[in-house]
């Protein structure tokens, strides 16, 4: 199955592959509205891959037309429906950049590179003045400065972004 979307993947062209989700389950703290998104977009040379469960058919359509950015989207791709093609979806990606939900576990028990948006008070399990996880060494961790400040955490992103981007093309 990996080698499924590796495939998919490879015919979207040049360009870091990055799955991506933003909300998860009844914690609405935790999630992170789509024009928060917005900086990431503008970063030249990466295609963005859908990673939300859920009905997010809006949401892709808003940020097309708001951002002038496609999402990438495929029906057979449903976590909630079948996991292990999930998990492959994910293992064929450059880079995972979510909320914390089940894609960023999903991504660190795979060894994929996950960078996970924490909120100001998060779950126990990511401590307190960690970048990094113990539990998935492949996970690196943005939290926000203050409650509701998903803006810092965002720039932050979109710096780690460029430079990951920049190396790529090299």
């Amino acid at each position: 199955m990996v080698q499924m979307w590796e495939k998919r993947y490879l015919h979207l062209g040049e360009g870091l592959k990055i799955g991506i989700s933003w909300r998860g389950g009844s914690n609405r703290k935790r999630s992170v509205e789509i024009g928060h998104w917005r900086n990431l977009f503008s970063v030249p040379r990466i295609k963005f891959i859908n990673l939300q469960y859920g009905d997010c058919t809006d949401e892709i359509f808003m940020i097309h037309d708001q951002f002038d950015r496609t999402i990438y989207d495929w029906e057979d791709s449903d976590p909630l429906k079948d996991l292990d093609n999930f998990a492959a979806q994910i293992a064929a990606l450059d880079l995972v950049i979510s909320i914390d939900n089940a894609t960023v576990h999903m991504a660190g028990a795979l060894g994929t590179p996950v960078w996970t948006l924490l909120s100001y008070s998060s779950d126990w399990r990511w401590m307190l003045d960690r970048e990094d996880s113990p539990w998935y060494p492949s996970m690196r961790l943005f939290r926000q400065p203050a409650p509701g400040d998903w803006e810092s955490a965002m720039t932050n992103i979109k710096f780690e972004l460029l430079n990951l981007s920049t190396k790529f093309d090299n």
